[in-house]
Order: C-alpha cells, then sequence, then structure tokens
C-alpha cells in the first residue's frame, strides 16, 4: 500500500509572528494555530570531590527561563535574528518524562567552596527556507502504515537554526550536558493537537534521514497541518554527536527536549531544525512584542467609543510601537 501524498497548495497563506524571545505563532486557516516557544536552558555536570569518607559525585545543576533573557532581536529580509548573553544560575527544575533517551537528573547539590556561574551566548535565527528538500516521507515506526508523502515544502518551511556557546565555564575540561526545553502548543479544528513521533527521509537533499513529529488532529501522520523535523544529530565544536531528544510534561505542560554535550569553555553547539506547514504558503515573518501589541489592538477594538483627547492617546501609543520597533531593529 503506498503512502498518502500531501501536498501544499500555492494559493492560502498563513500568518507568521515571533515575540520579544524566540517563539513562533503560526495562524492557520479556520482558527489552528501552532506555537513553538523557547523555554528554559539548562546545564548540569558531574562533580568529583573528597570528604572524609572518601570520593563523592555531585550533580551541579544551573539554567536559565528565556522568556525573561534580554533578547537583541534584529529583522533582516526574510530572517528574525535573536541574540543573548547571560549567565545561568543554580536552579531546581528538575523535569519529569525523561526517557532512556536523556540522562535523568539527579537533586543538585551545592558544592562548598565552588563559585561556579556559566556564561552562555545563546543565538536563535528563523528563516524562511525555499531550499529545503521538496519531498519528505515521514513513517511512524510502530505502524508501517501510518505513513505520508510531503510535497512542495520550498513554499511552506521555516529553518530555524540554534547556536548556543559556553563562553565561560569556570571549572576547565570538565564535561557537560545542555538541555534545551522547547513548549510546544497547537490547536487543531478547536482542540488541542496531537503531536505523532516519526522517522524520514528527504528527497534531493545532502542529508537524507530525519526524525521529527507530526501536528495534527488524529494520529495519522497523512491528516498533518505540520511538521517539526530536523537530522538526528548536531555539532559541537565542528564534530558530529548523536541527538537526543525527548517529550516529556510537567505541570500540564508538553516540551521538546534536546541533549547536547560539551566540554570546557568555548563550547559552541549548533543544530537547525525545520517546521513546515501543510496545504499553505508561508510569505513572511513579523516581530511582535506582546504588551504593546495587545494595547494597541484593545485601543483599535474601541476607537468608535473614544473621544478626541483618547485618540490622541492612540496615537502616542503608536508613536511608542514604532519607537520600540526601531530600536529593536
Amino acid at each position: 500500500m503506498l503512502p498518502a501524498s500531501v501536498a501544499a497548495s500555492p494559493g492560502n497563506s498563513v500568518s507568521v509572528s515571533t515575540g520579544s524571545s524566540p517563539s513562533v505563532t503560526i495562524g492557520l486557516p479556520h482558527g489552528d494555530q501552532l506555537n513553538f516557544s523557547y523555554s528554559y536552558l539548562l546545564l548540569y555536570a558531574e562533580v568529583d570531590s573528597s570528604g572524609l569518607f572518601g570520593m563523592f559525585e555531585h550533580t551541579i545543576l544551573f539554567g536559565a527561563d528565556l522568556k525573561n533573557v534580554n533578547w537583541k532581536i534584529l529583522v533582516k529580509d526574510d530572517t528574525t535574528y535573536f541574540n543573548a548573553s547571560f549567565p545561568l544560575v543554580p536552579t531546581t527544575l528538575r523535569p519529569i518524562g525523561f526517557d532512556q533517551n536523556l540522562t535523568n537528573l539527579t537533586i543538585p547539590r551545592n558544592l562548598p567552596g565552588f563559585n561556579i556561574t556559566p556564561e552562555v551566548e545563546f543565538s536563535v535565527q528563523i528563516s524562511i527556507d525555499k531550499n529545503v528538500s521538496p519531498v519528505l516521507y515521514a513513517y511512524n515506526t510502530t505502524d508501517s502504515k501510518n505513513a505520508a508523502n510531503f510535497t512542495n515544502l520550498t513554499i511552506s518551511t521555516l529553518r530555524i537554526d540554534n547556536y548556543i556557546t559556553i563562553s565561560k565555564m569556570p571549572i576547565p575540561a570538565i564535561p557537560y550536558n545542555i538541555v534545551l526545553l522547547q513548549s510546544l502548543n497547537a490547536t487543531i479544528n478547536h482542540t488541542r493537537g496531537n503531536f505523532i513521533g516519526f522517522n524520514a527521509n528527504a528527497q534531493n537533499f545532502q542529508d537524507n534521514r530525519f526524525d521529527g513529529f507530526a501536528i495534527g488532529s488524529s494520529d495519522m501522520i497523512d491528516h498533518s497541518r505540520g511538521l517539526f523535523w530536523w537530522l538526528p544529530n548536531y555539532t559541537s565544536n565542528g564534530e558530529t554527536f548523536p541527538l537526543h531528544y525527548s517529550f516529556l510534561r510537567t505541570y500540564g505542560a508538553l516540551y521538546l527536549v534536546f541533549q547536547y554535550h560539551g566540554i570546557s569553555s568555548g563550547t559552541t553547539i549548533v543544530q537547525d531544525p525545520y517546521l513546515s506547514v501543510i496545504n499553505e504558503t508561508i510569505n513572511g515573518l513579523k516581530i511582535i512584542n506582546q504588551e504593546i501589541h495587545i494595547a494597541y489592538e484593545v485601543l483599535l477594538h474601541n476607537i468608535e467609543l473614544v473621544s478626541t483627547g483618547s485618540i490622541i492617546g492612540l496615537f502616542l501609543v503608536g508613536v511608542a510601537y514604532t519607537s520600540y520597533r526601531s530600536k529593536r531593529f
């Protein structure tokens, strides 16, 4: 039985926006929506220390809430750039749901005599990718009949480049792991969307094999509204390593988790996932600062009810919004 083919239609378009921290919100027809937000970055390492009763192994755990980081944002052509440098601070965040692909995080301990503050440079680039593979064959490894060919992806795909550099690691030459958490949300047919993991092969692409998940209203891949897919490896200082990933839930939220490996300061991680929408066309990206945008929309909605003085206030909000964009870009 041949897999179903799903082609993007050039007649439709979607709205794509980003916020004041790395995220992508895709608005589809009929109220469907896909959202991916960078949530948290963790760094942990095992450190040996000596005591009265011998050697002990400790876990040191640091993190940063990526939504609270001061991101510098630049829009150029069809690419949105997010750049930030920030310290990682001791944290007790322990996401539940790690599977056998990821190292389980043990309870972190404070080490006497250690004053450790890793520093990170993080860059995310979101761009329209018209050079992506035109065909992606995705299949569920546990059900051979649950598969589909997705075609004409060159009009419906975003490329999301992750660059993570540990610019300062106070303990030299110590192996550590980096964990990137991305929050996943989807509304399909007015209900929460399903996320179906798959393996995939790409046509006319230098790297043929991919991992990923499909987003839809059912468990069938050929009913997908979106795809998030990536190579099964990443680079660390130019060397290639297998990429470990997992889905996990904590406090009712769903996260996609990538785990990377580094040694000492100066380690740079590079990974390039893709986000495709099905049966639609992506025409452009738009930066939105959520707080100013909401205030602006509220005033627009009530403009017919306000006085001339309030209209002047609306003008001032517009000036603030324009000023914000000019400073950020």
